[in-house]
């Protein structure tokens, strides 16, 4: 007796048909997700991100979906009319499994931005984070050309020590690039929003490579330590930490002695971090870090309160707790710090129409001496006006504010959230 289990070839051609073009319209379906990120994440007026940033963001991901959809069409059209023969069905199924495979790595960016952006419906963190974009771009846009066409970043909170940058145009994956700079901050800037300088160092990321100083100041400085007589280990390890020590300078030109002494408070750490010196590492130790920051406060405006800065930190890391070659290391860069300092603040760049870097910048507002002014004025009016500078120069004013401990934490918090939320109001793109 024949048992009939076996399904007819005209039963197996209409199941075939009836998956592969089910699974043709799911796949179109999942595909035109991606133009649907401004409307899935749906952000309140208060903390949404300006039309500029829609606008690139969203580019990105339309063409993308542009891309695969036709992709999708142009074999859908050739080899649907025919899915009852094997090899058209077998063809049409590797080929669809090919775009679902390029269309997991294009969600990329929907799902970077989905994570990115979905903190702004939280309302304190919405606003906050609205004024810390203002402040990043602040940071940014400078009398120079090429600085003008920088998209606005984004910024978020994430978890970890330290703040972090993803430029503009750094690939994602495969052939997909960042649309715009996102700066990552850690969440404790949210009770100590003085910290924020970050920010503004991060940013100075993006100038690097827009300016071409990335490539510029390394040569620079190499030179300036070539002519001084500074051995090649020296020279040749500035010019690597200029990856650092350039942002880092963007940062003190920005906000002045904020710079020196948020980062004198984010790099106190263990002696065994202060002093490290690993191979390859663009970041300097801790330990020149900051005593090069103080003597850009030297070559602006003499002495004052960075000297205790610095009595201090030379009396909490003195060298004999580094191990040999730590010491040496350090003790002969500690001796070109002038060099490396007079080098960034005099060296006219081809790169800036053959001017400094510190041209870009209003350096008096930024100076202790005005920044006491506007503090005094407050003590004794009751109002702190910042009217006449800009959002970096602003937070110098907080950043001394907490320095000099007048007020208690919980009150400067309280009153820079007020700060920020009317900042993120001011946004124009």
């Amino acid at each position: 007796m024949k048992v009939n289990n076996i399904i007819s070839l005209s039963t197996y051609k209409k199941d075939t048909n009836h998956y592969l073009k089910n699974r043709f319209k799911s796949i179109e379906q999942q595909i035109k997700i991606l133009s649907s990120l401004r409307k899935s994440i749906s952000l309140p007026p208060s903390g949404d991100i300006t039309e500029r940033q829609w606008s690139v963001i969203e580019a990105q991901l339309v063409l993308t979906e542009t891309q695969l959809l036709s992709r999708l069409k142009k074999i859908g059209r050739k080899y649907l009319p025919h899915v009852n023969e094997i090899k058209p069905a077998r063809f049409l199924n590797y080929q669809m499994g090919k775009i679902e495979l390029d269309l997991s790595r294009s969600f990329r960016i929907f799902d970077t931005f989905l994570d990115i952006l979905s903190q702004r419906h939280l309302p304190e963190i919405g606003l906050i984070l609205t004024g810390c974009d203002v402040l990043a771009l602040d940071a940014i846009r400078k009398n120079h050309s090429a600085l003008s066409i920088v998209e606005p970043p984004v910024v978020y909170f994430d978890r970890g020590f330290g703040a972090a940058i993803l430029r503009e145009g750094v690939l994602l994956q495969d052939n997909i690039k960042n649309p715009l700079p996102t700066i990552q901050i850690p969440y404790s800037k949210l009770k100590v929003k003085h910290g924020t300088v970050s920010i503004i160092h991060e940013a100075g990321h993006v100038i690097m490579v827009r300016l071409g100083l990335v490539s510029s100041l390394p040569k620079a400085i190499k030179s300036a330590l070539g002519r001084v007589g500074a051995p090649d280990f020296i020279k040749e390890l500035f010019a690597l930490w200029m990856g650092e020590i350039g942002p880092d300078f963007w940062s003190f030109c920005n906000c002045g002695i904020a710079q020196t002494s948020s980062t004198m408070e984010i790099l106190s750490l263990p002696k065994q971090h202060v002093f490290r010196v690993p191979p390859g590492d663009p970041h300097p130790p801790p330990y020149l870090r900051v005593l090069l920051s103080i003597k850009w406060c030297h070559q602006l405006w003499g002495r004052g309160n960075w000297d205790k800065l610095e009595r201090k930190w030379l009396e909490l890391y003195p060298l004999e707790n580094a191990s040999k070659n730590e010491r040496k290391i350090l003790e002969t860069g500690k001796k070109y710090l002038n060099t490396v300092t007079r080098t960034l603040f005099n060296t006219k760049f081809h790169v800036l129409n053959w001017k400094t870097i510190p041209s870009l910048f209003d350096l008096n507002a930024i100076s202790p001496s005005n920044l006491e002014r506007i503090i005094r004025s407050a003590t004794s009016s009751g109002t702190l006006n910042l009217t006449e500078l800009s959002p970096c120069a602003q937070l110098a004013v907080f950043r001394l504010i907490k320095d000099k401990g007048s007020i208690s934490e919980q009150t400067l918090d309280r009153i820079m959230t007020m700060w920020l939320v009317k900042l993120g109001k001011t946004r124009k793109e």
